[in-house]
Parts: C-alpha cells; structure tokens; sequence
C-alpha cells in the first residue's frame, strides 16, 4: 500500500471506532422517544396509504420541516417489516456518510493530518456519540452543514462559482433536517460579501434560486390544503415569539446558545453561564492579530455561522436546547484546532507534552463509560415490554409519541411478526 494513502486507512480505523461507541448494541442501548415514534406512524402511512407532504414539526414555532427523512425511512422500514429498528439502519448510514463529509472537508480545506484529528475528536465526544445515536432528522445536519461551509469556502476563496449551486441545493436540503436554517441565508449573504467577483455571484446565485426552492414544493402543496399551514404557524411564531427591538442585555444573555456546543462538545466545567465564551473570546483576539489573509478570510467565515445566531437568538423569547447549533459542531473543533497550532507556534516545548496529555485524557473520559454497552435499556426492552402486555391481552391506544402504541399496532393490528 502506498504511504500516500495512509490517511485513509487510519480514517476507515477511526470510523470503526465512531460506529462502535455510538451504535454497537444499539437496540438495548438506545431508547425510542417521541420523534422517533411519530417517525414510526408517519412511515407506516406512507407504506400503507400513500404520501406525506408535510414533516416534523418543529420544537421552535410548531411548524413543519419537510418530509424528506420519513421518506428516507421507508425502505429500511420496509425492509424491516415495519419494525423501528430500521430507524437505527438508516441513522448508521446517515453517520458514515457525515463522518466521510467531515474528514474530506477538512481535508480539503486544511490537511490530512488536521482532516484526521478533527475526525477523531468528533468520533470521541460523549455528546456527539450520543446525540447521533438518536435516530431523527437531526442526525442530517453536521454533514449537509460542513458541506454548505464548503460550498462557501470555495466561492469566497477559490472563486469556484459553480458551489452556488450546490450550496442552494443544500440549504434546500437543510430545510428537512432542522429550523436553523433560517440563519443560512443571512451566514451566506454576509459570506458572499468577500467574493471577489461580485456579479458573478449575485448572477449564480438568481440562477441558483430554483434548486433550494425545489425542496419547499412539499410544503406548499400541503399548505395549499389546509389551513392550519405553515405561513399561519410562522405568522404566529413572529407574533408569540418575536422581541420587538434590539436589547443589549438580552443579546448578552442569549451568546450562550449560539455558542453553547463549545461547552457540550468540549465538556466544559458548568462552573459559570459564560464560560463557553472564552474559548471563542481567545479565537476572535487571534483572528484580530492573524498576519495571513486566507487564514483571516476563513476566520471570517467561521465567526458568522456563531455570531448570526447569537444575533438571531436575541430576538427569540421562546426556550432553546443545545442541539439547535449542531450544526456549528464541526466549526467548534476547527476553532480549537486553530487556537491550538497558533498556541504551538510559540514552541514552548512543555505546551506540546501537556496538549499531548489534554487530549489523551479528553479520550478517555469521553469515551470510558461507551465500551461496554448497557444492555438493559432501550428499543429491545421496550418492544419486550409490549409483548408482555400482548400476553396480558392489555391493549395500548394510539399515542404519537409512544413508540409501544406504535409497536402494539404492528404486531396486532398489522399482524407483524
């Protein structure tokens, strides 16, 4: 084998080790919550009766994403016999194409040992591991995100114009996967800005316009039908949710959602609200001082898909969690990476025997408690527990967000084995 191509073996070693803490014995390990039910009934209408025009609805204004991940369910439900373990088939998928899409953008746009690294810290973090065991529409974001972050990359400095294309298409896309996407268009004009032939792309851009507009033509024919649509549910969430004006002291308060997965990612100590700001704090003071352009241009780059959303999240009364920035995951890594080899170039030779021993360290306590898997918990005992009450002749009604009403209908009502 040509040394050349080592990189890529020790890739295909790290995606084993991410497969394996997120999704070995997964069936006893992972539970089946409310998406993951309604996900259920929602496949199963599409097998039986036909389509579905409308997707999740959103923990943010309750409305309606697009359709597509029911729509990527159906064969592995199929294939299944309508059995949910098929959710966990496709969210494997679903993670190896992410991981391809997070080692071949960093490598594209740094190095191959940088792609490497960054690689592995996201297959190690506790928080990742377990938040992309979750079978959802979530588990789509950080690879259509570091794609879309590509896509810029190769406007803003390659000038390659043709990833305006791409990147339509792929906020399109995003559309179905999670409501931040409504930061994307604003992270892509603020981005756009640094172009260097601005025609160019304003022109790629209008043209582009109907590959990201594809992907709403679900929704509009469903809010076409009725009228409990999106447009009245968005207009409600403006009126519900919306703070009128700017409050300075409000915006200060809302930096730690839009920089919350430094804390989740990184597992920092929950000794202050605000203490996820200082690792950003530092980067910002770095870029400040940054002598080579591309480099600055990039930092640029980065900053906005952290700092539109803290300036969105300002105008938002409602309740965040932390996976609404998911899709700064990869972002976060490339922001402590740089911070490091910036720390690096001091050479300080201590510095790299303790970065040596930080992450070592960080490995192992990220990772302890995911190599032998729990197997009381999860889907396994869940559907045990319905057999049980099938025995009983104890009947389950319909609920959309239990996932043992879902597996009563299969096994009695559908007659599923």
């Amino acid at each position: 084998m040509k040394l050349k191509n080592l990189h890529w073996v020790i890739f295909f070693l790290i995606l084993i080790i991410g497969l394996y803490l997120r999704f070995y014995g997964v069936e006893s390990a992972q539970k089946f919550g409310w998406d993951q039910a309604r996900d259920a009934w929602k496949v199963r209408d599409i097998i039986k009766y036909g389509f579905v025009l409308n997707g999740p609805r959103t923990g943010v204004g309750h409305f309606h994403l697009g359709p597509l991940w029911y729509y990527l369910l159906v064969p592995f439900y199929y294939l299944t016999n309508l059995d949910p373990m098929g959710a966990n088939y496709l969210n494997i998928l679903v993670n190896i194409l992410n991981f391809l899409a997070i080692f071949w953008v960093t490598l594209k746009i740094f190095n191959k040992n940088t792609a490497l690294f960054v690689t592995f810290i996201y297959v190690t973090s506790k928080y990742l591991i377990e938040i992309n065991r979750t079978p959802w529409n979530v588990s789509l974001v950080p690879g259509i995100s570091i794609l879309i972050f590509y896509g810029i990359y190769q406007v803003v400095l390659k000038s390659n114009y043709r990833w305006i294309f791409i990147i339509s298409f792929l906020t399109g896309l995003f559309f179905h996967a999670h409501f931040s996407v409504i930061f994307l268009p604003l992270i892509i004009i603020l981005s756009f800005i640094l172009a260097k032939d601005k025609k160019k792309t304003l022109f790629y851009s209008l043209a582009s316009l109907p590959l990201f507009f594809i992907w709403l033509i679900p929704n509009i024919i469903y809010d076409l039908q009725t009228k409990y649509n999106n447009l009245n549910l968005f207009t409600n969430f403006f009126k519900d949710y919306l703070i009128r004006g700017f409050h300075l002291r409000f915006f200060i308060y809302r930096l730690y959602d839009a920089f919350i997965q430094f804390q989740t990612i990184l597992s920092l100590p929950k000794v202050g609200r605000f203490i996820v700001l200082i690792i950003p704090a530092i980067y910002f003071i770095f870029l400040l001082f940054e002598k080579n352009k591309n480099k600055k241009i990039l930092g640029y780059l980065i900053s906005l898909w952290f700092v539109v959303p803290a300036f969105g999240y300002s105008f938002y009364g409602g309740s965040t969690s932390e996976y609404y920035m998911l899709m700064n995951s990869v972002l976060v890594i490339y922001i402590v990476i740089y911070i490091q080899n910036r720390l690096i170039q001091l050479r300080f030779r201590p510095l790299f025997f303790l970065l040596v021993i930080f992450w070592a360290s960080f490995t192992y306590f990220q990772t302890k408690d995911l190599w032998v898997k729990d197997d009381t918990d999860g889907l396994k005992k869940q559907k045990e527990e319905v057999r049980q009450r099938i025995r009983e002749n104890n009947k389950i009604n319909f609920n959309e967000g239990d996932i043992q009403a879902y597996l009563w209908q299969i096994l009695v009502e559908d007659k599923k084995k």
